[in-house]
């Protein structure tokens, strides 16, 4: 299992090492636009376009698995950290399985949507041209696909008690606290 878990961190970071890449290509594209219109009186057609069908969405969805590897996402616990210890691992398990099971879901429906996008051949008119969007419809179901593989791996870890072999690519930062469970 811990050789399973090792290679989805391996996606799970190449997927949002291209997230990372995207805001670069963003900040070059936004700060070209500016110059272009404001030195040369020359903007470049579709900006706004390749920003919030591109970019953004590549940006947003794609880390999405290592947000879920290294448990990343907004929790409020008001209730649950005075239950016993049994409950809450009780409950953790119930809800990494919801997770995996809703986040599948969601991946399996986005896919479809992409696949129909895709048939379609889905474009968007900007300044006069044809800019061709279907290739960003499959973000979605690769991000949320990605975080139901991690949040699946990580139930049958709690449920067997096993390592997941997850987080197998942390650098140990000495100014955080040591006490985040890995799973």
């Amino acid at each position: 299992m811990k050789h399973i878990g090792k290679t989805i961190s391996w996606v799970n970071a190449g997927a949002s090492g291209v997230a990372g890449v995207l805001v670069l290509f963003l900040v070059a594209h936004v700060s070209l636009d500016v110059v272009m219109r404001f030195l040369f009186e020359q903007p470049l057609n579709a900006t706004i376009l390749y920003v919030s069908a591109f970019y953004m969405v590549a940006i947003a969805f794609l880390p999405l698995g290592l947000v879920e590897e290294k448990n990343s996402h907004i929790a409020v616990e008001l209730l649950v950290e005075r239950f016993p210890g049994r409950v809450q691992k009780l409950l953790l398990i119930c809800a990494t399985l919801i997770t995996a099971v809703v986040t599948a879901a969601v991946a399996v429906r986005t896919g479809q949507e992409a696949l129909a996008k895709y048939a379609t051949g889905a474009y968007s008119i900007e300044a006069g041209g044809k800019v061709i969007t279907w290739p960003t419809y499959f973000v979605l179901p690769v991000g949320f696909g990605l975080m139901s593989v991690v949040s699946a791996l990580k139930f049958v870890a709690l449920a067997t008690g096993k390592d997941s072999g997850l987080n197998s690519l942390n650098i140990e930062d000495p100014y955080l606290p040591k006490d985040t469970p890995n799973v």
